[in-house]
């Protein structure tokens, strides 16, 4: 007591002496985020659970859920991503109905940008301007080119992790194909384990012809969603799909001590009959 007294004695007078018995803790811990929507046998959003209801399973060792938010309680920023390389030229229209209609529709306190990628990635708005601009921006879009899919994907999840919101979603219209992307597959893959994006795609035209190989894997690690369509059908159903999964997902976070490589997740409810759909792994 008498050291620690004479210490803080010196340091008031301006004369610098190390901290007796002073020892410093450094704990390297992550907050691992995980957006769950959950459906019973009927197709139904079930939106009564609480977190006590939920298991979150990291490498199978149960984990400590610490933070816990109900649907639409949390503030997304959203990425939406237009084909527009030549193959698309005939349902461009469809897509930028189906934007304008899905934006109208946000919650205020969202956050959203537009990209588009033909032979090469643009942001095309966000939302910090005016509709005006979305509406030119709209207007002038064409379809050309060639597709950089995976080129778009790796703009958009990093440009969503610089978001302080806790939500983030990539929106997709794509007929699924990649002919010009600098990114490989293997590193978009990589990236969206790491990312905390959703990815939904919304892949239009003949099934037999989208690479649902490459589609459906990235979005079930991310706990989204592929959306098959065909050509000749509107966008803006799907969409709404999407934006009411958006709003009625439950938010659960843990704490964990930052250990490198792949974690794979598993969410349970337990003695119920539902449908749980989120992500399934992280990589550090």
């Amino acid at each position: 007591m008498r050291n620690k007294l004479m210490a803080i004695a010196l340091l008031l007078c301006g004369i610098a002496v190390p901290l007796l018995s002073q020892q410093t803790l450094k704990v390297d811990v992550d907050l691992v985020n995980v957006f769950a929507t959950v459906k019973d046998e009927q197709g139904n959003f079930v939106t009564n659970l609480t977190k006590d209801d939920f298991r979150i399973y990291e490498d199978d060792q149960p984990q400590d859920i610490q933070i816990f938010e109900q649907q639409n309680k949390v503030d997304s920023t959203i990425g939406m991503l237009m084909d527009t390389s030549g193959s698309m030229v005939d349902i461009l229209p469809l897509m930028k109905r189906g934007v304008r209609d899905f934006i109208r529709m946000l919650p205020k306190t969202d956050e959203y940008f537009i990209a588009s990628f033909g032979s090469s990635v643009r942001l095309v708005h966000s939302s910090s301007q005016s509709q005006k601009h979305l509406d030119e921006s709209l207007t002038a879009m064409r379809a050309w080119g060639t597709s950089t899919l995976f080129d778009a994907l790796q703009y958009s999840m990093e440009k969503l992790e610089k978001s302080q919101h806790p939500r983030k979603a990539v929106i997709v219209f794509t007929d699924g194909n990649d002919n010009g992307s600098a990114v490989s597959y293997g590193r978009v893959v990589k990236e969206s384990q790491s990312s905390s994006a959703l990815l939904y795609f919304v892949a239009i035209g003949s099934k037999l012809l989208i690479d649902s190989h490459t589609l459906d894997p990235l979005a079930e690690v991310s706990g989204g969603r592929t959306f098959y369509i065909a050509k000749q059908d509107a966008v803006s159903p799907v969409l709404d799909q999407i934006r009411a999964e958006l709003a009625h997902q439950y938010y659960l976070g843990y704490y964990v001590t930052r250990r490198e490589g792949f974690h794979k997740l598993r969410v349970e409810i337990p003695d119920r009959n539902l449908k749980i759909r989120a992500k399934t792994g992280y990589n550090l």
